[in-house]
């Protein structure tokens, strides 16, 4: 029983690129550009030969409930690529190997995928907040007047936060300390 579109993330970006992007919200455009760089990245992997057929890599997403691996019979797959040959066949496929038919480091680039995701997922609030405040602050706003020393330091973890990585304490510190001023 499998529950998965096979094309999801290029959908979504189709879908979203025919909303109003000035509508969506700064965490929405790191997502719709994450979703993208999925698209691309797939694109990316050219096709490549098993067991005398051409297959081309068309998803990867993490499996609920758990796997076995078409090539290997390994199992549990938590992480599941589904490549598809000339004449539709699919397989499901593990980490090692997908790696070694494609002979690239696919898995990893996924796992690093997912993880900038969840972390955009899970700062969103912090994103979102600190976005329209350096913005605010950028326009001069009379609420927003904003030190440049602090300026640069909300910048700077709104950077860290859009490229997927988690902000430590003291950063979350001073995202809360100027998010309760929009409140």
């Amino acid at each position: 029983m499998e529950t998965v579109i096979d094309e999801a993330p290029c959908l979504l970006v189709a879908l979203v690129s025919e909303l109003r992007l000035d509508s969506l919200t700064k965490a929405d455009d790191v997502l719709l550009e994450l979703n993208r760089k999925f698209a691309a990245y797939m694109k990316s992997v050219f096709p490549f030969q098993y067991e005398g057929k051409v297959y081309q890599l068309i998803n990867n997403y993490v499996a609920s409930p758990h796997m076995r691996c078409d090539v290997c019979g390994n199992y549990p797959l938590i992480e599941v690529s589904i490549i598809r040959s000339e004449d539709c066949q699919q397989l499901h496929v593990g980490n090692n190997c997908i790696d070694r038919l494609t002979n690239r480091q696919v898995s990893r680039w996924f796992k690093n995928y997912r993880k900038k995701r969840e972390n955009v997922i899970r700062n969103r609030k912090y994103i979102d907040g600190l976005s329209l405040i350096l913005n605010a602050s950028r326009r001069n706003e009379p609420a927003f007047q904003i030190n440049d020393s602090d300026i640069k330091k909300l910048s700077l973890v709104l950077e860290k936060m859009v490229n997927g990585l988690n902000p430590d304490r003291r950063e979350e510190q001073i995202a809360e300390c100027y998010m309760r001023r929009i409140k």
